[in-house]
């Protein structure tokens, strides 16, 4: 069952990132996210039929010895005291007795990573560093496509922000994976998702100015000299030309501060997608 479908028959149940150890509670693991059902209105049939799905569906492996899972899952401060990270959400169609072998290989590929763990059989969350080496969304696709042909299996992936590291990442991550949710609600063929391919469907019905994950990246990613710069690039469409011209400054100026932006933010201001988040944030928060 999809989660929609949970959520008609339980209207009052709440998603969240992470279980719970509240006994009052079921935590039931649907798609990227877990279900926490009240007991008190239950009938003692559907308790019987719950405890029996959240014992089946218990995540694959312990995840105490990950050093990310507390930040992630429980809301405590990230093991590290310097840096930026970002969280990949990835889905498995099947992966099967795999996953070890899955895990080990990702590794080599992605050098800048910090933690890699399994929530069920068909969910993974990985955690990088950011470094100059990073792969774009569009790069990871590829690295994502030929995994699959290595292990027969279909995976779709989120490929989260780059946040400082004392951030709450808890928040961040639930944030994440309804913008996730909502993408592979709506769009079947799509492999792989980014904020910035992401953000108009789902703000589009949610406020931006109360997103912590919005704020937090407003916080992160402007200085004077790009604002101005990318408040002038939405109002040309994106025109470099146009936008040094209005701004009275040099075209390999204005070049020169978005590569910048770029190499530090993983955002191409040349597409309409991210030049449309940022100007969303500064015209939010500025």
């Amino acid at each position: 069952m999809k989660l929609h479908d949970w959520q008609q028959i339980y209207p009052e149940a709440t998603i969240h990132a992470h279980a719970t150890d509240d006994t009052s509670f079921f935590s039931l693991p649907v798609e990227t996210n877990f279900l926490w059902i009240s007991k008190e209105n239950l009938s003692a049939s559907e308790q019987r039929l719950l405890t029996t799905l959240t014992k089946e569906q218990k995540p694959v492996i312990s995840n105490s010895k990950h050093p990310w899972y507390s930040a992630l899952f429980q809301g405590k401060q990230a093991p590290v005291t310097n840096g930026r990270y970002r969280i990949i959400q990835v889905t498995f169609q099947s992966l099967g007795t795999l996953s070890d072998s899955w895990s080990e290989e990702i590794k080599s590929l992605l050098p800048a990573l910090v933690d890699c763990f399994f929530l069920t059989e068909t969910s993974c969350i990985l955690v990088e560093a950011y470094s100059e080496q990073v792969l774009s969304a569009e790069e990871l696709e590829g690295v994502f496509l030929a995994l699959d042909g290595d292990f027969d299996t279909y995976t779709r992936l989120f490929v989260g922000v780059f946040y400082p590291y004392d951030r709450e990442f808890t928040r961040l991550l639930q944030e994440e994976k309804e913008l996730f949710q909502t993408e592979i609600t709506y769009n079947k063929q799509a492999k792989c998702f980014d904020l910035g391919q992401s953000v108009i469907r789902f703000f589009a019905e949610h406020a931006v100015s109360d997103s912590y994950m919005m704020r937090c990246l407003y916080t992160n990613w402007f200085e004077d000299d790009i604002v101005a710069i990318i408040i002038a690039l939405w109002n040309n469409q994106g025109n470099i030309s146009s936008t040094a011209k209005e701004l009275f400054m040099h075209r390999n100026t204005v070049q020169y501060q978005i590569d910048k932006f770029q190499k530090r933010t993983l955002l191409n201001l040349k597409k309409m997608n991210h030049l449309f988040l940022c100007y969303l944030l500064i015209m939010t928060f500025e």
